[in-house]
């Protein structure tokens, strides 16, 4: 979606919660200021080290009658960098995790912004801005993860952000004596995950959620498809040159379990076919993430992951070709002195089969103020 449309479509959903939840005698609202500045150091395949206020986030959600609204709106300062060395390969790890080295083009940005339904049986209906249901890992913000950054996997694929986009939702609640969720989402499909940019190629995903159990004891688990258009493209048909849909789909699914407080564990793992003229590349990666909290006010974190289960590349005329592996483990422990204010520090290496280990370096700290 091109920036006027998008800002177009942020104002309607604005007004959508205004009109249905204002006229209201009654409706509860939950105000937040979230910050979330980071000192990260890269050392090995490119060096250098940065400070920088990631995040100053202001929040707003409210609900009344059959009705949800939720807004997050993401003041993004101009970061500081302090580089030892130049990054001069586009397809490193530092831009997998950081993002342009210029910092970021726009000051404000539009998080989540959607109005839901509540409180109609076995339905809900959801306009707006939101994630994408490929996983608890995407849609997990700076403010509740175990880690700084969500998986390699989720980057990979997704970008920084995860998978966030503009759309329409509708899920589906069976009267069955646990939770199962049945939804189909339909977004815009002009973002990081499936780049046709500026254009209104929708795409489409479909998922299951099952939880069972308690909040204190339990566990669930999630299977997705996702489908949509990358772009078109000339290819050769029969001696004649034809424009062909190239077409990108996602599969996969996560599986966690609980023990609250104490200790938290999730696996998950998402496949990507991506259709380019004259070949198909297919890239796949698993994770998980494992949280061990033996005491109110620290617990400890630790994230292995393999992408490239599989990694290749098909071609339209025949063969194929198998690409490096790359490895990524993040462990990092997490001190809450308040409810409100965490402090963390992690380290995380990323190995790949083609080129030596990068490891970075993270000093976090997160605010709240309700």
């Amino acid at each position: 979606m091109s920036k006027s449309k998008e800002t177009s479509f942020c104002f309607f959903i604005l007004f959508l919660a205004f009109y249905f939840i204002s006229p209201l005698k009654s409706f509860a609202l939950d105000l937040s200021v979230r910050g979330n500045s980071l000192f990260a150091g890269f050392v090995g395949r490119n060096n250098y080290f940065m400070f920088s206020l990631r995040n100053l986030e202001l929040s707003a959600s409210g609900s009344s009658g059959f009705f949800f609204a939720k807004a997050q709106l993401d003041i993004v300062p101009q970061n500081l960098y302090f580089f030892t060395d130049a990054v001069t390969n586009k397809n490193s790890v530092t831009g997998n995790f950081l993002g342009k080295a210029s910092g970021p083009e726009e000051l404000f940005r539009v998080k989540e912004l959607f109005v839901s339904t509540r409180g109609l049986p076995f339905f809900r209906f959801t306009i707006g801005r939101f994630y994408g249901a490929v996983g608890d890992a995407n849609s997990r913000q700076f403010f509740d993860r175990f880690f700084v950054e969500r998986p390699f996997t989720i980057r990979k694929f997704f970008g920084q952000d995860g998978f966030l986009d503009e759309g329409i939702e509708f899920s589906l609640f069976p009267p069955l004596p646990w939770t199962l969720e049945i939804l189909l989402q339909i977004f815009d499909g002009s973002e990081t995950s499936f780049g046709s940019k500026g254009s209104y190629d929708f795409a489409s995903l479909f998922a299951i959620r099952n939880v069972f159990g308690k909040e204190s004891v339990g566990g669930g688990f999630s299977l997705f498809w996702a489908f949509g258009k990358n772009g078109s493209s000339d290819r050769l048909k029969d001696g004649s040159t034809i424009i062909s849909d190239n077409f990108t789909d996602f599969f996969g699914g996560d599986v966690f379990f609980a023990f609250r407080p104490f200790f938290y564990t999730n696996v998950g793992y998402i496949v990507r076919r991506m259709q380019e003229p004259s070949l198909l590349t297919v890239e796949g990666g698993i994770f998980t993430e494992i949280q061990i909290a033996p005491v109110d006010i620290f617990y400890a974190s630790f994230r292995p992951e393999i992408f490239g289960i599989p990694r290749l590349v098909e071609y339209e005329g025949g063969g194929s070709k198998s690409l490096p592996q790359i490895f990524d483990l993040s462990i990092a422990g997490t001190l809450l002195p308040s409810r409100d204010v965490k402090f963390r520090l992690q380290w995380t290496g990323n190995f790949s089969e083609e080129s030596g280990p990068q490891n970075i370096f993270y000093l976090q700290a997160i605010f709240e103020i309700r």
